[in-house]
């Protein structure tokens, strides 16, 4: 069975010997990889619909790992419906949306709070996410950038602070949550490349903007602050 590297990466975020509920579990690759080789000893995995689960099961089947879980572990229903507050010790979400994710830890912020940690890979809108984590108390740990296809994931792993709100240092729409100073510290080839992909996609917005018609002084002010930021952060000068 051929994996991503995303897909290790979520799997190597996990701590050894920590318990973990994957949430849209998917064909459950990142339990099988915990399960397979003795790193978690129990991985609950979740998703939607049955027919969805079906993949999960499909995968410890024909891995011939169906003997080290047990039916219930394969749980149907919504985010975190389907945990026990507390029930584990990690909650691994990946592949869903940053708006989806906020959604899922905001529908019950004492259960969510309730786990020693989260492994949280958003598909779109990190920086949303990186936001939400900080207002309500959670402490980012570790950034990793993992390759999958033409793509650089984002894995967020966070932790329960005690606050319980705080006071964000900018507002949701800033790049610096988007593009936080500690990508620098991850994989540096892939943050280059995401980096200068963004630098690259800003100067071509701003050379549309001067071609066009009408006053777009503010939106251009805008993109300039951002492109100077990346462009440190690219440097390496950047910090927050």
């Amino acid at each position: 069975m051929r994996l991503s590297k995303r897909i290790y990466a979520l799997a190597n975020s996990v701590r050894d010997g920590d318990s973990a509920a994957d949430i849209g579990t998917d064909h459950g690759y990142v339990p099988m990889l915990l399960i397979r080789e003795g790193r978690s000893p129990r991985v609950i995995m979740s998703d939607i619909s049955e027919g969805s689960l079906a993949k999960a099961v499909e995968t410890f089947t024909m891995t011939g790992l169906a003997e080290k879980v047990s039916a219930e572990d394969f749980r149907v229903g919504n985010g975190l419906d389907t945990i026990e507050a507390g029930e584990v010790d990690e909650i691994i979400i990946g592949g869903l949306g940053g708006h989806t994710i906020v959604q899922i830890l905001d529908a019950d912020r004492e259960k969510s709070k309730s786990f020693k940690r989260l492994v949280l890979q958003p598909r779109k809108h990190s920086g949303t996410l990186r936001y939400y984590l900080y207002v309500n108390g959670w402490d980012i740990a570790n950034e990793v950038l993992a390759e999958e296809g033409k793509f650089a994931c984002e894995i967020i792993t966070a932790v329960p602070s005690e606050a319980v709100y705080r006071e964000p240092p900018y507002p949701e729409d800033d790049i610096r949550w988007k593009y936080p100073a500690a990508l620098k510290d991850t994989d540096p080839d892939l943050a280059r490349k995401r980096i200068e992909w963004k630098i690259s996609s800003i100067n071509e917005e701003l050379e549309n903007l001067r071609g066009s018609s009408g006053d777009h002084s503010e939106l251009m002010e805008s993109l300039g602050k951002d492109l100077e930021y990346l462009l440190l952060l690219n440097s390496g000068s950047a910090g927050l």
